[in-house]
């Protein structure tokens, strides 16, 4: 059990990466601001629930009420402090408290709220089928670098560990492939200006360890609509319906850096609009075959005059 928790703490740690969220280098006048900013709102969104999702995973894979059979490790996150009283409880508890005034990560975020994580089924995080319910209460990330505009998050959503861990299995092959189910629904979001948006998303995310340090992550949605596997949905800030599709799953590891995916494509429409990013690109916006990409290509289609656009976005 020594090996599979050690695993799972690599396989978290590297979540935090993919929260790195590109931003405009050139853009074309004649876009929407609306798409622009939609966008904005579908990657920030996405980003901040992959890095809690990360920082839940550190603390639990140290809290033995949560399955951990080896001493106590102390677990920390920048800018909060961490309950863990409630591990023993029936429904094994833990709540991270931010403190909503400490700047942490490059680029700097601001963390403020409560977040509490509950084991609602299986006796280990670790344990195939085991679930955790996640309650976001005033959960608001600031983005200091970008005037202290912020995404704040109400609700709940689930995250469930699909297949299990073999530490046996990685401790003889240095191989193992972990997956993880999330489920959002109708978490309310709210944006600087007052403006709120309701958020649901299913995602499957794949992990893969090969060689004992090589990892790659694929991410999916896991909802098949229409043949379309659909990553989130719900209504915008501008109080329109958005439908987001995962065209190509996102796929990023640590060859190029996890802040370089290699590929991966969404589509998200709304009533007014259709916008989709395309990881993996070169500066012109062609698909890279070999090597590591330092861009993503973001085109709109505004659909009232049918008119279009698109931009080339360096990645950090």
């Amino acid at each position: 059990m020594k090996t599979s928790w050690k695993v799972l703490s690599i396989i978290g740690v590297t979540l935090m990466m993919l929260a790195s969220c590109s931003k405009f280098k050139k853009t074309d006048d004649t876009a929407d601001p609306n798409a622009k900013q939609h966008n904005d709102d579908v990657s920030n969104t996405k980003n901040e629930s992959d890095n809690l999702n990360t920082e839940i995973n550190n603390v639990l894979t140290r809290t033995s009420g949560f399955g951990k059979k080896e001493g106590l490790q102390a677990a920390s996150i920048c800018g909060a402090s961490i309950d863990s009283s409630g591990q023993y409880n029936t429904i094994p508890t833990v709540i991270i408290n931010f403190d909503g005034v400490t700047a942490c990560g490059s680029p700097s975020r601001i963390r403020g709220g409560q977040v509490k994580v509950e084991l609602i089924q299986g006796s280990s995080w670790s344990a195939r089928g085991a679930k955790l319910r996640v309650t976001h209460i005033d959960y608001k990330v600031t983005f200091v670098n970008l005037n202290n505009h912020f995404v704040n998050f109400n609700g709940i959503k689930y995250l469930t560990n699909v297949d299990g861990f073999d530490g046996i299995a990685y401790y003889l092959t240095g191989a193992v492939t972990v997956r993880i189910k999330e489920r959002t629904d109708n978490m309310t979001v709210t944006f600087e200006n007052g403006q709120t948006a309701s958020w649901n998303s299913a995602r499957l995310s794949t992990w893969q360890v090969t060689g004992y340090v090589n990892i790659t992550a694929t991410v999916n949605g896991d909802t098949i609509i229409g043949g379309k596997f659909i990553d989130s949905w719900g209504v915008t800030r501008f109080n329109t319906n958005f439908l987001t599709e995962m065209n190509t799953p996102w796929k990023s590891g640590t060859t190029c850096g996890w802040w370089k995916p290699t590929q991966g494509r969404y589509t998200s429409v709304t009533d007014n609009f259709t916008v989709s990013a395309t990881f993996g690109v070169d500066r012109n916006g062609n698909a890279l075959n070999s090597g590591c990409p330092g861009y993503l290509k973001l085109d709109w289609t505004i659909l009232s005059s049918n008119t279009s656009g698109e931009a080339v976005i360096q990645y950090f």
